[in-house]
């Protein structure tokens, strides 16, 4: 018999290994817990990255095309290990009601446990746990820049104006020498009316004369009215009958070689002298078809021949005639046409009224130096002396015709659209203050040794509402060739120095200083792209010693509501400036999405304004009006030619010179203009502006030194952007 205390440790050991193997079930089983939700978390995260992605890939398809949009959002689920519909996953993805473009993509899916399946043999629950995420991605559309309205780059239109007046003149003249082996007796007594007499008294006696000595005392310009023959003094003399006894008159406008159609004086009365007046005032066309002008009067051609008849029934051919005096008397209109030059208003191809944008869309050519203010259609940064320099001159490779200028255009939905061009070609006016703008630059340093002719060319495609990607962009229209090497000048507004009278004439022409449409039929409910270049597409180099500058405008209509057009990314505008006062542009809309963020305002080569000194400042909109907002300023120089304008800058200010007045501050140069939006900015509509009833729309204002009667122009590349990716996550 063993001991009680043996006994008593033999069951308190039992107890301890008791204890022992329950405790270490529930250490395994926490340790299996941990791992296993240690697992569903690493679960959990892959599939929130598959959701992100594919909000993100989906997103960039808003707010227009939610079937792109949902196929791009699954297929990058797919990429991440998420199928809809394969072993219990859902993925789910939804265009934000409240925001279009904004994009959420649910999953949902089984996660296998690994250990808990030991205990759930036991327990029986179950053996997955499903799991849920989601992420929410927003687009944000490229800042519209430039124009709240229907309407882009109507800018300060100076263009000829007539003043037409029309004078009624008369010019008498008496003949002043005869052409000699004619029919009648003393042709030349005929050059006065001094009763001495010419004759002729034989039937079919034919006389001519000339020298009436029109020239200079009709003016080139008229237009001929009238021809009236005047025979004064003429009577019939002879014997026996006398009814139908008539003078035959013609007249000549070259010399004699070809005559116009005769007419008659009426019968003459035997032993009556009388002046007879033969033709009229008022028609010249009855003397037959044959078109009058000043120059047939002239002393070399015209010529008057008067034929006797006699020996026709009635008239005895015993009968005789005599003339004191041959005149011609010509009937004309003179038009003076006076051409001044002045502000001209532009209404729509519909006849609307619109108000002045004060600058012009526009484009240099492919050869111009970037200097002149384009920072993406020319090629070069500098020129030779008659000739572009090599492209090793542009060393951040700007140049880039494919992706600018571009401009969107909105048809509202259940419309059809438009699409037109204002003075869509190139047409010197030999003053860039004239016109549109339009001018060569000829001669270095700037510009080539001649004038070469000018390209411009305006492609619409449908963007398929995808903005940031043109490879699904769909062509529309073109303009072709329509614009293509134009050697133009306006003669009405002046023609360019060294230019002759005998070069092409664009002052008549159908497009100039006019609308041309480029689309009709457009579907509405959809944005389209319209991208204007000069580098000509069939020949890459025809261009480039081309140095020109085209501006114009464009106008968007539809059959209801109102279309809207603006710059996308990057807009060149050309400006004209009215000394001794500031001018106002809408520069970029900024919806309120954007409250928190930091708007970036990129100017390229501002403040060519010659003698004119020339400060500019950003107005902000309020609820009331405008005002100059704070900002931060940076410039850099990226042109060889360019100003001396690295590291000039500045902080928490409301203006910034560019020009002193003859010196310009950031000729080719990048100045960066920052600025902060506020927390609560919610974009607002000052009441004070009644062009357009949208928010959010900021301004440039240029404030101009000089007098009133004085100008200066700026050509000038402006870009407006959000800081930060265009498409990003959303907490939720």
């Amino acid at each position: 018999m063993q001991p009680a205390t043996d006994q008593r440790h033999k069951t308190e050991g039992g107890q301890v290994l008791a204890f022992f193997v329950i405790v270490s079930i529930l250490i395994i089983g926490l340790v299996a817990l941990v791992i296993d939700v240690g697992w569903f978390w690493t679960n959990q995260q892959q599939m929130q990255k598959a959701a992100d992605a594919g909000a993100l890939a989906g997103a960039v398809y808003l707010p227009g095309d939610t079937t792109r949009a949902y196929a791009a959002a699954r297929a990058e689920a797919t990429k991440n290990g998420y199928t809809s519909g394969i072993s219990g996953v859902t993925v789910t993805p939804q265009q934000d009601p409240a925001n279009r473009r904004r994009l959420r993509v649910s999953i949902s899916g089984p996660v296998d446990a690994i250990f808990a399946r030991v205990f759930c043999v036991v327990a029986q629950c179950t053996e997955q746990v499903t799991a849920r995420v989601s992420a929410l991605a927003e687009f944000v559309l490229p800042v519209r820049m430039g124009s709240p309205q229907n309407y882009f780059g109507v800018g300060y239109l100076v263009d000829a104006e007539s003043d037409t007046q029309s004078d009624a003149g008369t010019s008498t003249r008496s003949a002043g020498s005869y052409v000699s082996g004619g029919g009648w007796s003393n042709p030349g007594n005929v050059y006065t009316n001094n009763n001495t007499y010419a004759s002729a008294s034989s039937n079919g006696a034919a006389e001519q004369w000339s020298g009436f000595g029109f020239d200079g005392n009709v003016p080139a310009s008229a237009s001929i009215d009238g021809l009236e023959v005047l025979l004064n003094d003429l009577f019939l003399t002879g014997s026996g009958a006398s009814s139908n006894c008539r003078v035959q008159v013609e007249l000549s406008w070259n010399g004699g070689s070809a005559w116009a159609s005769a007419l008659q004086t009426g019968s003459l009365t035997a032993g009556t002298s009388a002046d007879h007046v033969v033709g009229t005032a008022a028609d010249p066309s009855v003397w037959g078809t044959h078109n009058w002008t000043p120059a047939d009067l002239a002393n070399g051609g015209f010529r008057v021949r008067l034929t006797w008849v006699d020996g026709v029934s009635g008239c005895s051919s015993s009968r005789a005639v005599s003339l004191d005096q041959l005149q011609v008397q010509v009937h004309y209109t003179t038009t003076t046409e006076t051409v001044t030059t002045g502000p001209a208003t532009i209404g729509g191809p519909d006849g609307s009224a619109l108000v002045a944008q004060n600058f012009w869309a526009a484009m240099n050519s492919q050869g111009a130096p970037n200097i002149q203010g384009d920072a993406y259609m020319t090629q070069y940064e500098t020129r030779g002396s008659s000739y572009n320099q090599d492209d090793s001159t542009d060393p951040d490779g700007r140049y880039a015709p494919d992706e600018y200028y571009n401009y969107g255009v909105e048809i509202p939905a259940g419309a059809l659209g438009e699409l037109w061009i204002f003075d869509p070609g190139f047409c010197d006016a030999a003053s860039p203050g004239l016109g549109t703008g339009e001018f060569w630059t000829v001669g270095p340093p700037n510009g080539n040794s001649s004038r070469r002719p000018v390209s411009s060319f305006f492609d619409l495609y449908d963007t398929n509402e995808t903005p940031y990607d043109t490879s699904d962009d769909v062509l529309r229209a073109s303009s072709r060739d329509s614009y293509r090497r134009l050697d133009f000048e306006d003669h009405r507004l002046g023609r360019a120095v060294g230019r002759s009278p005998t070069e092409p004439d664009c002052s008549g022409e159908g497009w100039h200083h006019n609308w041309w449409r480029l689309a009709d039929g457009l579907p509405g409910g959809r944005t389209y792209r319209l991208h204007t270049y000069s580098t000509d597409p069939s020949s890459a180099t025809d261009q480039r010693d081309t140095t020109a500058h085209n501006a114009f405008a464009f106008w968007a209509g539809s059959t209801s509501g109102t279309p809207r057009i603006f710059g996308i990314g990057a807009m060149e505008a050309y400006v004209r400036l009215p000394g001794g006062q500031a001018s106002e542009f809408y520069v970029a809309q900024i919806e309120a999405v954007h409250a928190g963020k930091t708007m970036a305002i990129d100017l390229w080569d501002p403040g060519d304004t010659g003698a004119l000194s020339a400060s500019l400042q950003i107005l902000k909109p309020t609820t009331s009006s405008y005002v100059p907002a704070t900002f931060s300023y940076s410039a850099r120089r990226e042109s060889s030619g360019g100003s001396s304008c690295d590291g000039r800058s500045g902080v928490g200010v409301t203006s910034v010179t560019t020009n002193t007045g003859g010196s310009s501050l950031f000729n080719g140069c990048w100045l960066t203009i920052d600025l902060g939006l506020p927390a609560d900015y919610d974009a607002p509509h000052p009441s004070s502006d009644i062009v357009t009833d949208e928010g959010g729309w900021w301004k440039i204002r240029y404030t101009m030194g000089g007098s009133t009667s004085s100008y200066s122009t700026d050509l000038t590349t402006w870009q407006a952007s959000i800081r930060g990716s265009p498409v990003h996550l959303v907490p939720e």
